[in-house]
């Protein structure tokens, strides 16, 4: 039930023009790539593992509503390949040599989060007749659908539900009712990915997304 709970708020929201008109302003969709990484920190040594970035899909249905002059505010329903990759295998503390760390370096590994996020998102527009940039800013519920791993050491309850923020820039060129965009966000997490001590893994994703947008105007 808690997978469809975002779904159903989505559809929700898609059946509000026909009874309140001029409410939705658009309605669009947005696909691209996302350059994903992750932070690893082991709290009672302040140790950080070095990782590494990976790509992935990102791809996005989105409806925005309540515009007032240049501000409205979008509603996103995405999905986000998120993770990392690392050569480093295991991290010990050698208690005999004055709390010494100790690195065992193994492999390439990859780490793999798929979630899906639901996202209001505040709007501002810069209209210039045809051309409008415009900065977005919100925040994010990820829901965790699944999680794969090369890693020797794989996580274990990880958290369903993940909460974060969105924020980016992007330009949209419009052509009467349609306008096509170009647009970055930048996505890290509040709260970690698992909350047992010592380890903390915090997600953070690059988007860099193209989209279409219909417009609903008289």
């Amino acid at each position: 039930m808690k997978q469809a709970i975002p779904v159903i708020l989505f559809i929700l929201l898609t059946g509000i023009p026909a009874v309140h008109g001029q409410f939705i302003r658009s309605v669009g969709f947005k696909a691209g790539i996302s350059l994903a990484n992750q932070s690893y920190r082991f709290t009672p040594i302040d140790y950080t593992l070095e990782t590494s970035p990976v790509l992935g899909p990102g791809i996005a249905i989105f409806i925005e509503a309540l515009s007032r002059e240049h501000l409205s505010i979008q509603l996103d329903l995405a999905y986000a390949a998120k993770g990392s990759k690392t050569t480093i295998e295991s991290v010990t503390v050698n208690h005999l040599e004055n709390n010494s760390i100790v690195v065992n370096v193994g492999d390439l590994k990859v780490s793999k989060f798929n979630y899906l996020s639901l996202t209001p998102l505040a709007r501002y527009r810069f209209d210039r007749e045809r051309l409008s940039p415009y900065i977005v800013a919100g925040l994010r519920l990820d829901y965790l659908l699944n999680y794969k791993t090369d890693s020797d050491y794989p996580l274990e309850e990880q958290n369903k539900f993940i909460m974060g923020l969105s924020g980016g820039v992007g330009v949209e060129y419009n052509l009467n009712k349609l306008g096509v965009f170009f647009e970055v966000q930048y996505q890290p997490d509040i709260n970690p990915v698992i909350s047992k001590d010592p380890l903390l893994i915090n997600n953070n994703i690059l988007l860099i997304t193209l989209g279409i947008r219909y417009l609903n105007t008289q």
